[in-house]
C-alpha cells in the first residue's frame, strides 16, 4: 500500500513539473525537432563520427521521418539509392518494385522503430545500441569504410558544455577536392547532443572559412569564445545544432603558384558540396537523436550566392525525400539586383577576361589580408598601399574596410578615417590579417555574371520554384534593403525580413559587423535564433 502511494505521489510530482515547465515554456518554444522523437542515446555503443565513416554517403540519400511514407520514397528513389528511415511507427503494405533500392531503419532504443514486414521486405534495421547490429552492418560496409572518406576528426570543448567537431570529406580526386564540416553544439556528455531546438548549416562568404567567418573571427584564441563574441556559440548556448562548411578553396596554401585547378570552380560546385554536406549532417543528427528533418541552409556575403544556387537546384528533384534544405537564410547579400538584369555584365566580363587570359585565381584575399597585416602590426607607418607619403597602415585599413574608399558600394565595418564604430578594431583587424589569399576567379565571375543574362549561368534558372521559408537579415551600411529583392523572386510565401539600422549613412552597421560587432548578439543573432525556432 505504501508502495502504491509513493508511485501514485511520483506520479502527481512529475505532472506537476511538466505542467509547470509547460506553462512557462509556452507552445512557441516547443519546435518539431524537440516533439519529433522520443529516444535516449545514452545507450548508443559507437560514436557517430565512427558510424558516419561505416556508411555510404557518396551514394543518393532518401530520408523518411516519422509520420512520411517509405512506399512515396521507394517509388520515387532510382536505383542504387538509399532509404534511411528514422525511428517511428511505419504499418505500410510496401511494393517494393525496385530490388536494387537498400532500406535501412534507423533505431536508437529498443521499440522505437516499427516497420510493418520489414523482413519480407529486406529492410535492414541498424540498432544503434546492439552489439550485434552493429557488427553485422560494419561487416557490410568494409568495402566502403575502407575508403575513410571522413578524415582528420576533431573535437575541442568550448565551455558552458559545448563541443566544436571538425572533419573533413573527400569529393574528388584532385588535391583541394575536400571541404571540412563543423558541428557546434550543447551535450550532455561528448558525442551525446542535448534535444536541440533547431538547426542551421552556415555557409562562410569570401576569403574565409567556418572558423574565421563565425566561430572565431578575429578572437586569439578558443578561450575568447563565448556568447558576446562567437555567433555560433550564441546559438549552440540556445541548444541550436550548429554546423558549418569550409569549401575547398578555403585550404589552398598562400604558397600556391599554379591554379589550373581552380579553372572550373565556380557556384554550380561549391552548391554541390553543400548539399553533399547536408546529406552527410542530415545522417549526423540522426546518428544522434535529432532525427532526419531538413536544415535551415545560411548563406552570408557571397556564401549566399551558394545557398541560393543549392535551393534553385534541389527544385528539380523529383523526390522530395532527397531534398535537405528546408528553410534559407540570406545574411547581407543582394543574389539578384532589382536595378536590371544586366547590371552585373561589366564587371562580370573583366574577370571572364582575366580567365581567358589564364588567371584562374582571384587575389582579391592577399590584398585584403596584406592591409590587415600591415595595420595589426605596423599601425603607424606609412602605408604603401597609398602613394601620398603620409597615410598610414590603420589609417588605410579603415579608408578600405570603413569608409569604402575603394567605391565597393558598401561598408565592410560601420566607421571612418578616425576608426571602427560597432567592432572591436584589433578583432577586426587579426580578423582581415588572416584572410585567405585566394579563391577561384569563377567565383568572383559568376557573383555578377547571375545579373548578366548574356553570361547564361543556371544556377539561378528555377528560383520561382523555391517555395521554403526566407529569412534576410541585411546591414543598413552593407548590402541592406537591397537584399530584400531576391526573395520577391521565389515562389515562399513565408518570408520576413531584418534590416539592422543604426545611424544614417555613411557611418551605419556594416556588412561584417553582422558577426564581429559588440553588440551583434543582440542586433543580429537573436534574430537569427528566434526565426530558426519558430521554423
Amino acid at each position: 500500500m505504501k508502495k502504491s502511494k509513493k508511485s501514485i505521489k511520483k506520479f502527481m510530482i512529475l505532472s506537476m513539473t511538466a505542467l509547470v515547465i509547460l506553462f512557462f515554456n509556452g507552445c512557441n518554444d516547443l519546435t518539431d525537432d524537440e516533439l519529433q522523437l522520443d529516444m535516449d542515446t545514452d545507450e548508443q555503443l559507437i560514436s557517430w563520427n565512427e558510424l558516419l565513416n561505416q556508411v555510404d554517403t557518396e551514394s543518393e540519400i532518401a530520408y523518411v521521418q516519422n509520420g512520411e511514407s517509405i512506399q512515396e520514397a521507394i517509388d520515387a528513389v532510382s536505383p542504387g539509392d538509399y532509404i534511411y528511415v528514422e525511428p517511428g511507427t511505419y504499418l505500410e503494405d510496401l511494393q517494393l518494385n525496385n530490388s536494387d533500392i537498400k532500406i535501412i531503419g534507423l533505431s536508437l532504443s529498443p521499440n522505437d522503430l516499427v516497420i510493418k514486414n520489414s523482413n519480407e521486405n529486406n529492410i535492414e534495421i541498424l540498432k544503434l545500441y546492439d552489439q550485434k547490429s552493429l557488427d553485422k552492418f560494419q561487416k557490410k560496409s568494409r568495402d566502403y569504410s575502407k575508403r575513410r572518406r571522413i578524415m582528420d576528426f576533431s573535437r575541442t570543448e568550448l565551455g558552458g558544455g559545448i563541443a566544436h567537431y571538425e572533419f573533413k570529406v573527400r569529393m574528388g580526386e584532385g588535391e583541394f577536392d575536400v571541404i571540412s564540416i563543423h558541428r557546434v553544439v550543447r551535450e550532455r556528455r561528448a558525442y551525446h547532443p542535448v534535444r536541440t531546438k533547431g538547426n542551421v548549416l552556415m555557409v562562410h562568404g569570401a576569403f574565409t572559412g567556418f572558423g574565421g567567418t563565425f566561430l572565431m573571427s578575429g578572437l586569439e584564441s578558443k578561450n575568447d569564445i563565448n556568447a558576446k563574441t562567437s555567433s555560433p556559440f550564441y546559438l549552440a548556448s540556445k541548444d541550436i545544432d550548429v554546423w558549418g562548411i569550409d569549401m575547398g578553396w578555403t585550404m589552398v596554401p598562400n604558397t600556391t603558384t599554379e591554379f589550373t585547378f581552380m579553372k572550373d570552380w565556380g557556384y554550380k560546385k561549391d552548391a554541390k558540396h553543400t548539399l553533399r554536406a547536408m546529406r552527410i549532417i542530415r545522417m549526423a543528427r540522426g546518428f544522434t537523436g535529432q532525427g532526419f528533418k531538413g536544415l535551415n541552409l545560411l548563406g552570408f556575403s557571397s556564401g549566399n550566392t551558394v545557398a541560393y544556387a543549392a535551393a534553385n537546384a534541389e527544385t528539380q528533384k523529383r523526390c522530395r525525400n532527397k531534398r535537405h534544405i528546408k528553410g534559407l537564410i540570406s545574411i547581407d547579400n543582394a543574389f539578384k539586383n532589382e536595378n536590371g538584369e544586366d547590371s552585373g555584365c561589366v564587371a562580370a566580363q573583366a574577370v571572364a577576361d582575366q580567365i581567358t587570359s589564364g588567371m584562374f585565381e582571384n587575389r582579391n584575399g592577399q590584398f585584403f589580408q596584406t592591409i590587415g597585416y600591415l595595420a595589426l602590426y605596423h599601425p603607424d607607418e606609412v602605408s604603401p598601399i597609398f602613394d601620398d607619403g603620409a597615410t598610414t597602415n590603420i589609417q588605410v585599413f579603415r579608408l578600405v574596410l570603413g569608409a569604402d574608399a575603394f567605391g565597393f558600394g558598401f561598408h565592410f565595418l560601420g566607421g571612418d578615417y578616425n576608426g571602427l564604430l560597432y567592432s572591436d578594431e584589433t578583432r577586426a583587424l587579426r580578423a582581415v590579417a588572416n584572410y585567405s589569399h585566394y579563391m577561384p576567379n569563377l567565383l568572383w565571375q559568376e557573383i555578377d555574371a547571375v545579373n548578366c543574362s548574356s553570361m547564361g549561368v543556371r544556377f539561378d534558372d528555377y528560383l520561382n520554384l523555391i517555395s521554403v521559408p526566407i529569412l534576410y537579415i541585411g546591414a543598413g551600411g552593407g548590402v541592406g534593403v537591397a537584399g530584400m529583392y531576391t526573395s520577391s523572386l521565389t515562389a515562399s510565401t513565408d518570408i520576413t525580413n531584418h534590416i539592422v539600422n543604426i545611424t544614417a549613412p555613411p557611418l551605419d552597421f556594416g556588412h561584417v559587423d553582422n558577426w564581429l560587432a559588440k553588440d551583434a548578439d543582440q542586433l543580429v543573432w537573436s534574430k537569427l535564433l528566434r526565426w530558426i525556432v519558430n521554423h
